[in-house]
């Protein structure tokens, strides 16, 4: 894996955070909209190494973007909705 990907894969959680935010959802609502519990989003939200792959796609598709602008690998800039903190 290139460095420049798993830097960015490293950010998993604050990404996550971010575009939750910017979907206008709570830990909770996202939660309940993947069938997960709000202790596993603030977990996958926090710095932590591991990334949900079992739940990548119901992520992706409650957030309304794709897996790889999910995990960083492409850009999620062109979503005209999502305003991303820098």
């Amino acid at each position: 894996m290139s460095k420049t990907i798993n830097q960015e894969l490293s950010s998993f959680g604050k990404r996550l955070a971010e575009l939750r935010k910017a979907a206008g959802y709570t830990q909770q609502q996202l939660a309940e909209e993947i069938g997960a519990t709000r202790r596993m989003i603030a977990y996958y939200e926090s710095e932590s190494q591991h990334w949900p792959a079992n739940m990548l796609v119901d992520l992706a598709k409650a957030l309304n973007v794709s897996a790889d602008a999910l995990l960083g690998i492409k850009p999620v800039g062109s979503i005209p909705w999502l305003k991303l903190s820098s």
